[in-house]
């Protein structure tokens, strides 16, 4: 039994800390909006309205934020704005 909840608590604590390492100001912009259109060119212009450092790609927007580089991908009909990543962990969905 303790086996077991160990196992779960170090999974989650695997799961929720690379969400804390990225940028808060930038992950409630790509969750208070939904818009199954946006590009990764209209994506890179909202960053860019809102001061982040962001260049549209092939598909997908590379923000520079701080120390830390993300990459975004606009994620349709999914909520919220975009998936991201950052070089330190694995494809984060925000909600």
């Amino acid at each position: 039994m303790y086996r077991c909840m160990n196992v779960l608590s170090l999974a989650m604590l695997v799961l929720l800390i690379p969400a804390s390492c990225v940028d808060t100001g930038l992950m409630e912009l790509l969750s208070s909006y939904d818009d199954p259109l946006m590009t990764s060119l209209d994506l890179a212009f909202l960053l860019v309205t809102h001061g982040y450092n962001a260049t549209p790609g092939n598909g997908c927007v590379v923000v520079v934020a701080g120390n830390s580089t993300y990459t975004l991908v606009p994620n349709g009909e999914r909520p919220g704005l975009a998936d991201i990543s950052d070089s330190k962990s694995s494809s984060l969905t925000f909600n």
